[in-house]
């Protein structure tokens, strides 16, 4: 049941942020911090992500997200 407790870490991580996770400061900070660039190539501030860039770090770093949560549903 690991894939449960990933979600379980998913949830808590996102709570109360589950529907609209961009909102989410601690998100939005991490996004910020790997340094994800904007439409003019600039660093993207945690304040001016959108739920499209958002998007576009998931769907980017997929398997380190799964590999985070993996880790995280493991302790």
């Amino acid at each position: 049941m690991l894939w449960l407790r990933m979600v379980s870490v998913a949830w808590r991580l996102t709570w109360p942020y589950v529907l609209a996770p961009w909102r989410s400061p601690l998100l939005r900070w991490r996004v910020e911090t790997y340094g994800m660039l904007d439409e003019h190539g600039r660093l993207l501030h945690a304040d001016a992500i959108t739920p499209g860039h958002f998007l576009t770090f998931t769907l980017r770093h997929l398997r380190a997200l799964a590999r985070f949560l993996r880790w995280a549903a493991s302790l």
